[in-house]
């Protein structure tokens, strides 16, 4: 649950290189929005592809590339 999600993606972010990329799982509508506003407010990452996997289950993977 938000904000849970970012701070977890951010926690990830920290350990990466400028460029690297973050696959991010989604299951919670809201994070959707939030976290790209998150990261690009904070200068962290820009979002590459935002995908749905499992429509039912209401899952996401959002790929991020650290700036």
């Amino acid at each position: 649950m938000c904000p849970m999600t970012f701070v977890y993606t951010k926690l990830a972010l920290e350990e990466l290189k400028k460029g690297e990329l973050l696959e991010v799982i989604l299951d919670f509508p809201s994070a959707l929005k939030n976290i790209p506003e998150s990261v690009k407010r904070q200068n962290l990452a820009e979002v590459i592809n935002v995908k749905e996997v499992d429509p039912p289950k209401k899952t996401w993977v959002m790929v991020l590339k650290k700036l």
